[in-house]
């Protein structure tokens, strides 16, 4: 019995598990779908049901949604970022090692992408 292709398996795997995250942010964005209209069709129970305090009803869900795709989306990217930064400079510091402290830098502002996402998602929360 064969295993096959590697290559083809990890293929396969890659198709697989990048499917699974598109259905996974697929649903994610359905149910925030259905929580800003159900908080855009009953702002008056929601008032209610706050002890008659002014709620913006889908405004405020449209706020905690931002908030997380801004953190989500700078995460992904940060990853996407270290990802061939760190490839890049490992092969660089395989032929020279020299470079190991200017790799390291270029691996921490890829990484800084992340860190402004947080900021601007906890500046985000801070106005709702």
């Amino acid at each position: 019995m064969s295993q096959g292709d590697p290559v083809a398996r990890r293929r396969r795997w890659l198709r697989w598990l990048v499917w699974v995250n598109a259905a996974l942010v697929a649903a994610a964005v359905v149910a925030a779908g259905a929580v800003i209209a159900q908080a855009a069709q009953a702002p008056e129970a929601a008032e209610a049901a706050a002890g008659g305090a002014a709620t913006l009803g889908g405004a405020r869900a449209i706020g905690f949604l931002s908030a997380a795709l801004s953190v989500g989306i700078a995460c992904a990217a940060a990853g996407y970022a270290v990802a061939h930064i760190g490839a890049a400079s490992v092969g660089a510091m395989a032929e020279r090692p020299e470079l190991a402290g200017r790799a390291l830098i270029f691996v921490g502002l890829a990484e800084g992408i992340a860190i402004y996402g947080l900021i601007i998602s906890v500046m985000i929360l801070g106005r709702i």
